[in-house]
This record gives C-alpha cells, structure tokens and sequence, in this order.
C-alpha cells in the first residue's frame, strides 16, 4: 500500500505549510492508497477525515504528542487512532493536553486502549543517545517502548547521511522486539515550498536552518508489509449524519406535551394583553398547533425548551432580549414562548421561511443580549447543562495580504519602509504579474513575494467564534476535541461548519452593544421591559425625525446613504421602516427610487390583480423573501415549503434544476388557471428578484429595535444622548462630535464635576455631565475609588485631598484641568500648586491664599490634553470684543437663504474640481453650538487670497441652502481672526 505515517496540515499552526486540500489532492494524484494528518492539536481533523473520504483515499487521524522521556529530554510519539475507542481516545488525549500542563507517557495512560503509538527515531532524544553512545539510558527507553507496545519510526526515504545510524536503531530495537516502521514528516508539498514552511517556523519563534531537513511530499515512500498490516486493520466511521440534539430536562413530563402546554399559555397570554379580537383567536390557534406539529415530526421540542429557558433567565434577572432575529421571528411557537416578541401573524410572516418540512434544516434561533450581560447567560447555560456539555467554538485569522509580506520582512530583517511599497505594489499590481516581473531580475524580491504569496489564507493563530455555543446532550470530549476557552469554556477545536455537520447544536449568543444602550435608557428613565414593548409605533415625533434624517446614534438608520432614503421616503409607519431595512443593501437599493415613488404617487400598476394582495405593503415593488413564496403559492399552487426551496434554487443560480423549475410553474400555473403568458411572466418576476428578496422576518425584528431607539431618542433626548456618549468614551474624536452635536439639539452638556459626575454619562435637569472615565489618566478602579470616597458632597478642595489620598499628582492634575474642582472655587494654578504638597494641615492654611490663573492658552491646551478636546477654553471663548466689532452672528442662528456673518473654525478642508476643472473648496466648519458642511464656489474662491487652514479662526460671510435636508453653508467672503 502506498502512503505514509506522519503527514503534518496547516492547522498545525505555523508548523506546516501544507494547505490540507492540496495535500489530500496531491496524495490522490500520485495514487496513494492512504493519507495521514498527525498535527499536534486536531483542528483540522474532521476537514482532513471529510476531505479524504470525499477523494477516495483512506484518512489516517493521528496526534503528535510531546513527552519528557524519563529524567532525559522532551521526546514525540505519534498516537493513531485504530478504531472508534481509538479516535475518542485521541479526542480525550487532545482536550487534556489542551487544557492542562501533561508531560509523561503516564499522563495518557488510562487512554491508550485503541491507539497506535509510534516512538519518533530520527532528531529526537533516541537518536542522540544512539550518536552518545549512551547505551544504558537507550536501553531504559527501548524498555519503555517495549511496555507500551510501541513501535519505532524511522525516516529512511529522505535521510541518506543517516542510514547508518538507521541500520543500528534497527537492529538495537530487534533485540527488544520492537518493530521499526517507515514514518516520513511532510509539512510541505515540493522541495522549492521548504522557504514558506522555513518562514512559519521563524514567525513561530523558531530559528530552522534551512534545508537541514527535507519535509517535503515523498511521492515514492518505502514499502513495509508490516505497515500495510497495520493500514489494513485501522478501521472507523467516526461520524454519522443524525443530529446529537441535546435533551432538555422536563422533570418528568414529556417534552413535546410540555412544550405544547407553555405555548397555549404563553400564546394565551399574548392575545389577552395585546387585546386581540377574538375572532381571530382561531387563526393564532390553528397555526399553533400546525407549527407544533411540524417542530415535534422534525424532532425540535427539545430545542425550543432549551431557548425558552435561557431567556426566561435572562429576563427574570433583568437582562434585556432583543425582540427577535433571522427568520425565527416568522414562528408563532417562538412569539407564544416569549422566544421573540414579533406577532408573525400580525406581521404576515411565514414559518416555513424558519422551518420547513419539506427541506430538513437545524432550526436556527440566533438571540441578541446587551453585550456587557451576555456572557451571564452562557454562565447559566453552561451551568445548567454542565461544564463538559457546553462549549464555545474556534475560528482561525489568517495570513492576509498586508500581513504576510509584514511578517515575512520582520523575520527577514526588511525594514518597515521598504515593506510598505511591497504591500503597495501588490495591492496595485498583484503577485502573478509581480513575480513574472522579477524572476529574471531581483531574484531576492522575487523569492520574498513568492514566499508572502505562499503564506495567504493559512491559519496564523486560533481565535474564538463571536456569538456561537455549542450545547450537546453528550459530554463533548466523546465528540470533539476540546481546547481552553475564555470565561472558563471550553472550546471546541473543529470550526463551527464542521460542528454542524457532524449534527451538534449550534446557538448564536450575539452581544448587542444597543440593546445594551437602550437597557441604559430605560434605567435611567425608570423604563420597564413591558413599558418598552408597549410603546406606540405611531409616534408622529419618531416619523418626523426620521423623515428629517435625524438619525444619529439610531441602529441600522446612521449611515448618510439611509438617511437621504428615509429623507426622501417620508416613513409614517412601522412597515415603511421595515422595508428600508430590507431594501437599503447592494442590489436591492436599485428598487428604492420605484418604491419611494409610489408611496408618494401611488398609481401602482400590478402584473396581474392576484399581486395586488401580496405586495400591496410595498408598493407594488417586491422587497421580501416571503412574498416570493407567496406568489409561488399563489400562482402555481406551491406549498410554502415548495416555495422557499424554489427560492433558494433561484437564488443560488443552479442551472441544472432552473430549467425543470420553470417548466414546473408554468405548467402548475396554468393548472390553476392562469394563462401561459401571465405564467411566464410571473417566473421572470420570481426569477429577478429571487436574489433581492429580504427576510422580512429579520427586518422586522431589527425594525422594532431601531423604532425602539428612536423611540427614546425622540422622548428622552437627554438619556439618549448620555448613553450613546457612554458608548464612545473612549474615542475623543467621535465623543466630541456627539457632544456638539447634543448641543446643537438644545442640551447642556457640562464638563466634569467632582460631586456629580459618576462613571457614565449623568442627566440632571440641569443637563448632561461629562463623566470621570472620560478624563485621561483616569481609569475605571480609580474612578471606583473615587466615587466609593464620595459618600458625602465635597464642600472645599482641603476635604477633597484629605479623602481622597490614593490620587497622585497627575490625576488630580487631570481632575484639575479637567474642570471637575471648579465648584471650590479656587484658580487652577492655586490648585496645581498644591497638587505635591504632602501636608495637608499646611494646605489648609497656604490655600486661603488665591494665586492668579494661567493664561488662557495654557488652559485650553490642558483641558484638550485631559479631556481630548475642549469644552470651556475653545477657540471662541473671551470673543465677544471681535463678535461684536464685526456684528457677527452665532452659526446656529443662520437661516436656509439668509446671509449673515459669523465666526467659525474649518475642521476639514478639501479641494476639488468642478466639472469645467475650476477650483472649488468644500469641508466642515463649525463654532462651539454648530457644525455644518461648507462650499466656497470658483467664482467666490477667486477673491480669496489666504489658504484655509484647520483649527483657525475666521470670520465668514454667506448663506445656508438646504437640499433635501442636506445643509450646506455657502462661504462668500472670508478673513483669518488673528490675536
């Protein structure tokens, strides 16, 4: 039989450069027989088991495990899995080995049953003895081998200066009846790839010398009967292909009658509070029950307890859930467990777009938590189910363009100059036309961008999945292999593809940072989840907010391109907002023109009458994935479940079933009545918007979440505000532009205060204050410690500094220049200068006396220093001399069309051209209330002799337009305010 026994993947990381389909593929061009992967972890396992069976070549799944060998050195064994007892058993040696410091043959011991143990010969601790000549010590290690029932590897096909020494190992190990094996170690495919393999190990911290071993493929390996023994009688399926869905426990009752008796209450409950008509209530009933009848066929009961559980937790302890996400919000099963707070009957969702018997999927029921609450619900879980039955999962950064060649010159002594330009050209030019470049001329460049080029899409280091837990009824370590997670999980060392397929559950936990600002707000306004959910969605302030593009800090609505929509839409009710999510991405936005006329227009001209009951909500035009399904069932007589796979058909282009699906509708659609052409036409209306249909239960969902906040926004500006400045603290730039911004809108907001200012945004009838954590050089445990000092208001900088002594110089520095002191009353300087005192009975006396303050600019450079921009000491602060000698106006007073002259600072200036090529300039600028967009015309700029420059004063003249809410400042005239 041909193949070999120690073949390494690129998911033994930085360890191989063997890209594992090209290793699969490159074996099977060659004709072997069977193939191995002995990585030292087993990421790459089920891809490697998958892959090979797939190409018709026997997978051999093996672990490479280091071990001290007695009192001498660190020695490797290769572990083979023989059977399935074997490849659990390997499973168990990964996760331990992965979880905890093991070391000794002893450690694995209890997990031996099934494995195949080959000791490694060549450059390990056997072969350093043989050349010492320590032939006692070489002797206790053959013994250990003997007592393992461990066989010896040796590499004779690609170490011809070392044969000798393999004829002696040979012929010692005969004499204690062990058998020598061929193994060859592959961790690259051709000779000419060793420089890639020889980079990974120098990134990976490994000075190999190059060449000094020869790990490339070998086409040709030894023949050993004994080892086609050992091939022949290594046997395992090591998956099947039925889900492993985990058993929620019902204490008793079935979980089918259990999951049917809290939906009827939930359900029951729903219509009760939302005053549903009663003469609806069979509508809700029936489809109940049809979706419960479908859920218990496919085998789902368990699974929808499991979700129900881990949200009544998280809102039994005041977590807030997001109102749902993806298609799940189309399940009435889900809306009656309180899963998503999405009525689908209400909405027109469809179920069979979540789940459908007749295309058997996983149910995938993804959940959105505040992100600063979430990991208290995995803790649950994890707890409820145990530690070995809960687990997070692996994902792999890869080497991407930048990095690789950023790499390849750090290990190659390129300095960062030079590699830039690299990364420049290929980003312009790319590597094949690169390296036909300089093959024949810069040989050095030419081998650094063939060895970048071979690093790209390898796995460079393991990372943890952001929102996917794995719950298994099975303790995982029988399933996977695990590694160390974060917050005490372990997690899985397969990728979450692989995990599904071999049928574990997968669950999304996604850390929301919005609901995490809306659970803010609603704290802070005394809010209950009940009252969130029972806002109205027909808030006229909410419609004409977002019909004005006011949509800063609002989820899903801030980029600039949705807010000329929502402009130029005029949005007055829920379903408008629902559409524009749905249309506002590449491809469908080509619709929004059509849908935004018609709203306004109306005058829709349906292909046939039947559609006017499907699309009358948008207008005419399709915007969802549901309502493709609808016509199909309405014109061609489809069940809902035939619908969506014909959806999906379409969507993914298969041109050998496309042909059959439409000869399909058309004939179906004619059985129903409809004429050939009506038919035809209707398949090309599917056809065409088959890939620009959206989940409209998605868009729904996250449509309530963006209502909710402009909800808020619109109500309770002030708490808005705080909370979305909260989650942008830590970016100066972006929190000073959100405070203008605030300030533009009316609200006060005010700089730090030493006895209201707390660790987040604070509103107070007065306004908003700055908090601690937004001052440099304080962090989150001294602002604790500040706060937990401030059991009582501080009456006098004395008893500020008296309680507070774990504050050294700089923070009370920042805290100074910060603003936060200056109730006491006292001048900054005088502070300052009693910052290092140590006595503080002298303080008390030398402060009584006031020192006169620093200069204005000391103190605007300061507070931009601490709080990242500045507040009270700005560029237009003490002006009013110049505002008034020059009859200037506040910015904010500008009216659309009014000219006036105000004074301003340009916080962005750019030049341009216009279509006739003449200059033009346009920008940003703004005084301390306002900012605007800026234009200066060629014909205005001519008469402008001085060059604009950043963060100086001017003094301009002109007019504000306003187009489509979009307002510009119009700049006539300009000087420079010096002084």
């Amino acid at each position: 039989m041909k193949g070999f026994l120690y073949g390494q993947t690129e998911y033994n990381i930085l360890a191989s450069a063997n890209r594992l389909e090209a290793y699969i593929d490159y074996a099977k061009d060659n004709g072997f027989d069977y193939i191995s992967i002995t990585d030292r972890n087993m990421y790459g396992v089920y891809k490697f088991f998958s892959y090979a069976k797939k190409k018709g070549i026997k997978p051999i799944i093996g672990l490479e495990y280091s071990f001290n060998f007695g009192d001498v050195k660190t020695s490797n064994v290769l572990l083979y899995a023989k059977d399935e007892i074997g490849y659990k058993n390997l499973l168990k040696i990964s996760s331990l080995k992965a979880n905890s410091n093991i070391d000794t043959l002893d450690d694995i011991k209890p997990y031996l049953d099934g494995i195949l143990m080959i000791f490694v010969f060549n450059n390990s601790i056997l072969e350093e003895l043989l050349v010492a000549k320590e032939y006692n010590l070489l002797n206790d290690s053959l013994n250990v081998i003997k007592n393992y029932t461990g066989y010896i590897g040796i590499s004779n096909t690609n170490y011809p200066f070392k044969d000798e020494l393999n004829k002696e190992i040979e012929n010692y190990a005969s004499s204690f009846n062990i058998i020598c094996l061929p193994i060859h170690k592959c961790c690259y495919l051709k000779k000419d790839e060793y420089k890639i393999y020889e980079t990974l190990r120098r990134i990976d911290g490994e000075n190999v010398s190059v060449g000094a071993n020869d790990y490339s493929f070998i086409t040709n390996p030894v023949d050993c009967k004994e080892l086609d023994n050992i091939i022949n009688n290594i046997n395992y399926d090591i998956y099947g292909s039925k889900p492993m869905l985990p058993k929620f426990p019902c204490e008793g009752n079935d979980s089918k009658e259990y999951l049917k008796s809290l939906c009827n209450k939930g359900l029951s409950r729903r219509l009760s509070l939302n005053r549903i008509d009663k003469n609806k209530y069979p509508v809700y009933y029936n489809r109940l029950e049809y979706e419960l009848g479908v859920i218990s066929k496919m085998g789902y009961d368990d699974y929808f307890l499991i979700v129900w559980d881990f949200i009544r937790y998280a809102k039994k302890n005041d977590i807030l859930v997001g109102p749902g996400r993806g298609s799940a919000a189309g399940s009435l099963v889900g809306y009656s467990l309180g899963i998503t707070d999405i009525d689908p009957i209400r909405y027109n969702l469809l179920f069979e777009r979540f789940l459908n018997p007749e295309r058997v999927t996983m149910p995938d029921i993804d959940t959105d938590f505040p992100d600063d609450r979430r990991d208290d619900v995995i803790k649950y879980v994890k707890e409820k189910y145990g530690p070995l039955h809960v687990c997070s999962i692996s994902t792999f950064g890869t080497f991407k363009l930048k990095s690789s060649i950023k790499d390849v010159a750090r290990v190659c002594n390129v300095d960062v100059e030079r590699a830039n330009k690299i990364v420049d050209m290929v980003e312009k030019y790319g590597y094949d036309y690169l390296l036909n470049q300089y093959i024949d001329t810069d040989y050095e460049l030419y081998e650094f961008l063939r060895v970048a080029k071979g690093l790209e899409n390898l796995p460079r280091h393991i990372s943890t999945h952001a929102a996917g837990i794995i719950i298994s009824d099975k303790e995982l370590n029988e399933l996977v292999p695990l590694a160390k997670g974060v917050n005490d999980l372990y997690q899985s060392q397969f990728e979450a593809h692989d995990l599904e397929e071999i049928g574990l559950l997968k669950m999304d936990f996604l850390g929301l940072s919005n609901l995490t600002m809306i659970d803010g707000m609603m704290k802070d306004i005394n809010m209950s989840i009940n009252d969130l959910r029972n806002i109205p969605l027909n808030d006229p302030k909410v419609y004409r907010m977002l019909s004005n593009g006011d949509t800063l800090g609002i989820f899903q609505l801030e980029s600039r391109g949705i807010r000329d929509v929502l402009m130029k839409l005029k949005p007055n009710n829920i379903m408008d907002l629902v559409a524009t999510l749905a249309l506002y991405r590449p491809g469908p936005m080509d619709n929004i023109p059509e849908f935004i006329r018609a709203k306004h227009e109306g005058n829709i001209n349906y292909l046939h009458k039947d559609l006017e009951p499907i699309l009358r909500e948008t207008y005419g035009v399709i915007v969802y994935q549901e309502q493709i399904m609808q016509i199909a069932r309405k014109f061609a007589g489809f069940s809902l479940g035939e619908a969506d796979i014909l959806r999906r058909a379409i969507s993914k282009k298969d041109s050998s079933k496309l042909d059959e699906i439409k000869e399909d509708f058309i004939k179906r659609s004619i059985k129903l009545g409809y004429d050939v052409n009506i038919a035809t036409q209707i398949y090309e209306l599917i056809y065409k918007f088959a890939n620009y249909g959206f989940n409209k239960s998605h868009s729904v969902a996250y449509a309530y979440v963006s209502y909710q906040m402009a909800y808020l926004k619109a109500n309770h500006f002030g708490e808005f505000m705080g909370n979305i400045l909260n989650n942008v603290v830590s970016d100066s730039k972006t929190l000073y532009s959100y405070i203008k911004y605030a300030k533009e809108r009316g609200l006060k907001v005010f700089k730090p205060n030493i006895n209201i200012s707390t660790n987040k945004f604070k509103m107070t009838k007065e306004g908003l204050f700055i908090p601690f954590n937004a001052i440099y050089s304080l962090g989150g445990q001294v602002t604790a410690k500040l706060l937990e000092s401030r059991d009582k208001p501080f009456i006098s900088y004395d008893d500020f500094r008296e309680r507070t002594p774990f504050l050294n110089s700089d923070q009370i520095t920042a805290l100074i220049f910060s603003g936060a002191l200056d109730m006491f009353g006292k001048s900054k300087k005088s502070m300052c200068e009693n910052t290092n005192e140590k006595d503080q009975t002298f303080l008390k006396y030398i402060n009584s006396k006031e020192t006169e303050e620093y200069s204005f600019d000391y103190l605007s450079q300061m507070e931009k220093k601490y709080l990242g921009f500045n507040l009270e000491y700005n560029a237009f602060r003490n002006k009013n001399d110049i505002i008034k000698k020059y009859q200037l106006l506040p910015l904010s007073k500008a009216k659309v069309g009014q000219r006036i002259r105000t004074l301003v600072i340009f916080t962005k200036v750019t030049d341009k051209n216009t279509k006739k090529s003449d200059k033009m300039i346009v920008g940003n600028m703004e005084d301390d209330e306002i900012s605007y967009r800026f234009i200066i015309f060629p014909s205005d700029l001519k008469n402008i002799k001085i060059k604009l420059e950043c963060d100086k004063l001017y003094s301009v003249f002109g007019f504000l337009k306003d187009e489509e809410g979009n307002k510009t400042f119009v700049i006539n005239d300009l000087f420079e305010i010096k002084g």
